[in-house]
């Protein structure tokens, strides 16, 4: 099973959950979701139906976190035979969503958590390096990871002894570690889509992919857009969760976009309203420090996914999907550094008009350069 979007734990302590787009490298805090103060890593995902967010289990100490994104509650229950004060780094659940393999140092057992039971098993080693988590392959089941200090792809076999083996030598860049005090340089968040491509986050924040769908292994991942995502001066500690495949090629280039609206209307076949926005691309980052020109973006907002509701603009393509809408510019559509160009877009939404909000509120609006 696969989603839209995977989670992120965010900061070594009081760590939170973020829920992180890899289309538009779109990255937010979940709404309601509480900060752990001790700290947890070593995540895995247990899927519970395609209209339903996961359930999130994590380790800290000797304890397994549950996260539940959709209810917004964390709680926390000692494991019978996990030890106590142990840094756990990788982890990831079974196919079944039922036990959470957690790695610690190199030398110290792996263990397989039970996630009813709250009982571990005590398992191999993993062996050394500054690998910070492991992703199931959606074809072979193999456990994927990824060396932080040399950007060595790992293949991770828990039957092993120790149990990882390196499958190909500096594939990945080096990772960098992010501004925040006793930040690691690892690869803390890795995850596939339904397909077998590959992402791996490092600790700053810095995205990467490998097509690993073929038999063959590429030389080199590639580094995705020109930006970190949008996480502050925090860490990257973790990551879960399986993505379908990416309906648009990625970007986090991200570029100055401006919304003034316009006007509304009611609209009666179907019952609803229409908002009309002009949006104002420049061809900027975002922060305003660096002017380069745009010859194709990429426009997205937050939008509900249900029959009826649209976006209208010309000279884009438009796609929805999971809550957002896409508007990616058709072909070149040159925009001088440092100047601007309109955007108009119309946006149909069904409901009662008296009940509908007289303005549409455009909420996670943000414009990326794609060429």
């Amino acid at each position: 099973m696969a989603h839209r979007k995977v989670y992120l734990a965010v900061g070594r302590t009081n760590t939170w959950i973020y829920r992180f787009d890899p289309v538009d490298g779109d990255t937010r805090a979940v709404d309601g979701v509480p900060a752990y103060r001790p700290g947890y890593t070593a995540m895995g995902a247990q899927y519970r139906g395609e209209d339903r967010e996961p359930l999130l289990y994590a380790a800290s100490g000797n304890r397994l976190i549950t996260i539940d994104v959709a209810a917004g509650t964390l709680r926390d229950d000692v494991v019978d035979g996990l030890p106590d004060g142990r840094k756990w780094y990788d982890g990831d659940t079974s196919t079944d969503g039922k036990t959470l393999l957690v790695v610690g140092g190199p030398e110290e057992p792996s263990y397989s958590i039970d996630v009813v039971a709250k009982k571990a098993v005590p398992g191999n080693r993993p062996g050394s390096g500054r690998w910070d988590d492991f992703a199931h392959h959606p074809k072979d089941g193999r456990l994927f990871s990824v060396e932080g200090d040399n950007g060595d792809l790992l293949v991770i076999d828990p039957t092993r002894n120790p149990m990882k083996t390196v499958l190909k030598r500096r594939v990945f860049h080096p990772a960098e570690a992010s501004p925040s005090a006793g930040s690691r340089k690892s690869y803390s968040a890795t995850f596939f889509d339904a397909d077998g491509q590959f992402y791996a986050l490092d600790s700053a924040g810095n995205v990467n992919h490998l097509d690993l769908t073929g038999e063959s292994v590429p030389d080199h991942a590639k580094r995705i857009g020109g930006a970190r995502i949008a996480i502050g001066d925090l860490e990257v500690v973790n990551g879960a969760g399986r993505i379908t495949p990416l309906p648009v090629k990625p970007s986090y280039d991200e570029t100055a976009v401006t919304k003034t609206f316009r006007s509304a209307w009611d609209s009666y076949d179907p019952q609803g309203k229409v908002y009309s926005f002009r949006l104002i691309l420049k061809a900027v980052s975002k922060d305003g420090s660096k002017a380069e020109e745009v010859r194709r973006f990429r426009i997205s907002f937050d939008l509900p996914t249900t029959t009826g509701t649209k976006v209208d603009a010309s000279g884009v393509d438009i796609i929805y999907q999971d809550g957002k809408a896409y508007v990616d510019a058709k072909a070149d559509q040159l925009l001088p550094a440092g100047q601007e160009r309109p955007v108009d877009v119309q946006i149909t939404m069904l409901g009662d008009p008296y009940e509908l909000p007289h303005e549409y509120p455009l909420a996670g609006l943000k414009a990326t350069r794609l060429t």
